[in-house]
């Protein structure tokens, strides 16, 4: 009888499990900056920034990093990186933009389009890596510089405008009292969530990051899931300039410049390791939002877009030292 009550005594309460699950999850940093900033935030732009209005603001601005920072956290959790997504939405945007100016492309199928013509440049990314075994910093460096390049040959100081209506919609359309892009953004980042959490896909992207050669062992198919994350990872910045070609009513060979450096740190503060076998959806949605508050509330303060840059390159290089110090500590 004493045995069953020391038992019962030491065994670690289900309230005790739940609270060491908390401290451990990867996103909880995150979660704490995002207290800490808003009130910080809403202290000093005497509550402009705490208004309905202006969250639903952050949320649509914040879309397109959220869309591709999906895609971002597949292809980071196999322990790879693209930062050719902002070029990539260039590309897309420049074809499928003048393709609607000429008349030569169905507004019908632009969607479809968009997402092929990027899921194309992600399967050469992936090419590269998989294939030609170039690093992926070095591979997506090299079609970042490429990709920019032929959409500035393309279009010249070209501006495409006055889109069809039924692109328009997909950035500027509204939903039960939300911007369309924000839906459109949320339910990719719940198929995201599905994939990594839910499915044998998700676990064996999981498993290349921890232990690429384990991973090979047990014979999961190491290259050919690589790549298919950076065919993912284009056909969601295919989306994603849709939505941005959308919201802005235009497409120009400028569209879509510096929102990798959004994109990958969103991910990486959102607690997914750069280094790849861990990851976490939720984090990336609220790494997103955390983008996003900064730069709206920036803005409401005075601060110029180079101090922007510089406090985003700072978070990005705060969250990697954080990662590396947890990963010297113990097991992640």
């Amino acid at each position: 009888m004493n045995e069953r009550i020391n038992s019962v005594e030491t065994a670690p309460s289900r309230a005790t499990l739940s609270l060491d699950r908390l401290r451990t999850a990867p996103f909880l940093n995150v979660a704490v900056a995002i207290v800490v900033i808003y009130v910080i935030l809403t202290a000093i732009t005497g509550e402009t920034f705490n208004t309905v209005n202006n969250q639903i603001t952050i949320m649509r601005a914040a879309s397109v990093f959220l869309i591709l920072a999906v895609g971002q956290t597949l292809v980071m959790t196999t322990g790879g990186i693209d930062i050719s997504t902002g070029s990539m939405i260039g590309v897309v945007g420049a074809i499928v933009g003048s393709g609607l100016e000429t008349g030569m492309l169905d507004p019908v199928l632009a969607i479809l389009v968009a997402i092929v013509i990027g899921a194309a440049l992600g399967a050469f990314n992936g090419f590269n890596i998989t294939v030609l075994g170039v690093p992926p910093l070095l591979a997506t460096l090299g079609t970042f510089v490429a990709y920019r390049g032929f959409t500035q040959y393309y279009m010249g100081v070209n501006l495409v405008t006055d889109l069809p209506n039924i692109v328009t919609a997909v950035g500027r359309a509204w939903v039960l009292g939300l911007p369309l892009a924000v839906w459109v953004a949320l339910l990719v980042t719940l198929a995201g969530w599905f994939v990594l959490q839910r499915t044998l896909y998700g676990r064996y992207i999981t498993a290349i990051g921890s232990n690429p050669k384990a991973a090979e062992a047990t014979r999961i198919n190491v290259r050919a899931i690589t790549a298919s994350t950076y065919v993912i990872q284009g056909g969601l910045a295919g989306l994603a300039a849709l939505v941005l070609m959308g919201r802005l009513n235009s497409a120009s060979a400028a569209m879509g410049e510096g929102i990798e450096l959004h994109v990958i740190a969103a991910v990486v503060l959102g607690g997914t390791y750069l280094f790849g076998g861990r990851s976490t959806m939720i984090g990336t949605l609220l790494g997103v939002y955390v983008i996003g508050m900064l730069e709206n509330g920036l803005i409401q303060t005075g601060a110029g877009f180079f101090v922007q840059r510089m406090i985003l390159g700072l978070l990005i290089i705060a969250a990697v030292a954080l990662q590396l110090q947890q990963r010297r500590s113990g097991p992640v």
